[in-house]
């Protein structure tokens, strides 16, 4: 449903302390549902990517648009330095800056 409300098509997984523990993604979604797992009574940890690719406040446009394209990924996770979640960048921000 958080994928859904947002539209990024993953969703962050953090821990009481919004410390980032993974991401699920649209298509950790459709794998589960192929693999027959039933995702309203599996724990989230059990399906999801640990940790994820991000980037930090002070990541240049260029670098994350090179860490998208290298990981073949429409979104970053932004973290602090304690890997507090603070925000998501997409695809969709670097075009509306002009960056791509």
């Amino acid at each position: 449903m958080e994928m859904t409300r947002k539209g990024f098509g993953m969703t962050a997984v953090v821990d009481d302390n919004d410390r980032l523990l993974g991401v699920f993604t649209d298509g950790d979604l459709r794998r589960a549902l192929d693999g027959g797992i039933d995702v309203h009574n599996t724990n989230m940890q059990s399906i999801m990517h640990r940790g994820g690719k991000v980037a930090t406040p002070d990541t240049m446009a260029a670098a994350a648009v090179h860490l998208m394209e290298e990981n073949k990924i429409t979104a970053l996770l932004i973290v602090d330095a304690d890997d507090n979640l603070i925000g998501v960048l997409n695809i969709h921000d670097l075009f509306r800056a002009g960056v791509m």
